[in-house]
């Protein structure tokens, strides 16, 4: 028995990555973990089976999403807010015929953001997009005095096949939103219908950067035909156009009510 009480402490001994990694992991989580930040929302859901309509109940969402830009404007995955994604994934693996639960209805109260220092920032959608999975949540009312940390998506890594990459997140609020770092490759690069990246180790909603710090893109859920197919990289430049309209979006004057 000794001998393998001693092979397990020198493998308990044994650093994880080499420290130049490491160094750059820390580095990366002291420059980017205030731009992951909770997306936190109540979703009022109406849900019928056959003829028969329950009645309406609360779902209490709590995710992790990832600013953009100073004025505060968070990118999530849409699939992660919206259980109307998951009602229609679960009709499109049924063959979209009926019989299963129908989603008729779901309204969204109580959107926040929730800042690295614990803040809440009422909040609202300004745009999706499920084909990318990417919901764009803005502060529901603009503070020119205020500057969020955000990750710049013009600076940009690029992708290639075994290169080491890292991504930022956080813990859930059990653990007190710590931030986790983790270091992965790419594995494997999609290029078409449009490029994508993946990645051996995923975590949804999480930004993904190079060693330097530049982003690589930000990790979303991937549909095919409706259906969920895995976790996937989408490049920072396609999240940059999406971004745009989401911002114009933002500036927009809200409707009356």
């Amino acid at each position: 028995m000794k001998p393998i009480v001693l092979a397990v402490a020198a493998l308990c001994a044994t650093p994880l990555f080499a420290a130049s990694e490491a160094e750059a992991g820390r580095a990366l989580v002291k420059r980017y973990a205030d731009a992951v930040i909770g997306v936190e929302l109540v979703v009022t859901m109406k849900i019928k089976m056959g003829d028969r309509e329950a009645p309406p109940r609360d779902q209490q969402i709590e995710v992790n999403g990832t600013v953009i830009s100073a004025d505060g404007l968070t990118v999530t995955s849409l699939a992660s807010v919206d259980p109307r994604v998951s009602f229609e994934a679960a009709r499109a693996q049924q063959g979209g015929g009926r019989g299963g639960p129908e989603l008729t209805s779901a309204e969204f109260k109580e959107v926040k953001l929730r800042t690295a220092d614990g803040k809440e920032v009422p909040a609202r959608f300004v745009l999706r997009d499920s084909d990318l999975d990417l919901a764009f949540i803005a502060p529901e009312t603009a503070d020119p005095e205020r500057r969020y940390a955000h990750v710049n998506l013009a600076e940009a890594a690029q992708g290639e096949v075994l290169n080491r990459y890292f991504f930022v997140t956080r813990a859930a609020k059990t653990l007190q939103r710590v931030p986790l770092v983790r270091a992965t490759d790419c594995v494997g690069i999609v290029e078409k219908p449009r490029r994508l990246f993946l990645l051996g180790d995923q975590s949804v909603a999480g930004p993904v950067f190079d060693p330097t710090g530049r982003i690589l893109g930000i990790m979303l859920q991937y549909f095919s035909s409706g259906r969920p197919s895995g976790v996937v990289v989408l490049p920072a430049a396609d999240i940059a156009d999406m971004a745009k309209q989401a911002a114009a979006a933002q500036a927009a004057p809200k409707p009356a009510n």
